[in-house]
């Protein structure tokens, strides 16, 4: 009889101590980032390839500062038209940063984004990325000395774009590394004169904060 329950227990009976269920990871909801950046000299198309080439060349120009986002869709699926494929985990999050230039131009900005962000993209050993995408607004303290010219007035207000790639490790969870291109633009004479804004170039490092 004492055999039967030891076998009965193994076997997973109404005895049997039930294995501990690990529960899924907690979804951030919000995140703090610390960035440094430097001017560029390319259009936002060719710095890829300046950028392969080795020749994207900048000046003497600096952001450093900080942003703050907030997730407001958490994580949802794309499914891909006749097909059961889905892009999993997408994000969207708004954005605040406050950034202080130095250098070739002094000056405070802010700026107000949505982000669209995928999913976990597994690399190799541990690491992981996903890729974002912001649309917004940039508004400097005062005309930026560099985004004029000859021909163009420097203007305060202008459309802004981030694009970023956000780098973890499972050894480091909620901790991030984030190569990022900083955009000011007038969108072809919608905000301001063509030939206005600039592309800075940098990375920073992000911390989750739930």
């Amino acid at each position: 009889m004492r055999s039967g329950f030891l076998v009965l227990a193994l076997l997973g009976g109404p005895a049997a101590a039930q294995a501990p269920v690990t529960p899924p990871p907690e979804e951030r909801t919000w995140h703090l980032t610390v960035y440094g950046s430097r001017w560029v000299d390319a259009d936002l198309l060719e710095i890829p390839e300046q950028a392969l080439t080795g020749e994207l060349t900048g000046e003497e120009a600096y952001i450093v500062g900080a942003g703050l986002s907030r997730v407001i869709v958490p994580s949802f699926s794309i499914p891909l038209p006749g097909t059961d494929f889905a892009f999993r985990g997408n994000r969207i999050e708004i954005e605040g940063q406050v950034l202080r230039h130095f250098g070739d131009q002094s000056h405070w900005e802010g700026t107000l984004a949505l982000m669209f962000r995928t999913g976990q993209i597994p690399l190799f050993g541990g690491l992981s990325v996903n890729l974002a995408f912001g649309e917004g607004l940039s508004y400097a303290s005062e005309p930026p000395g560099l985004e004029g010219s000859d021909r163009v007035e420097p203007v305060r207000l202008l459309n802004y774009l981030a694009f970023e790639a956000e780098f973890s490790h499972s050894s480091l969870p909620g901790v991030y590394f984030v190569p990022r291109i900083h955009h000011r633009s007038g969108v072809f004479g919608l905000f301001a004169d063509k030939g206005s804004g600039s592309n800075f170039i940098g990375a920073g490092i992000r911390v989750d904060l739930r």
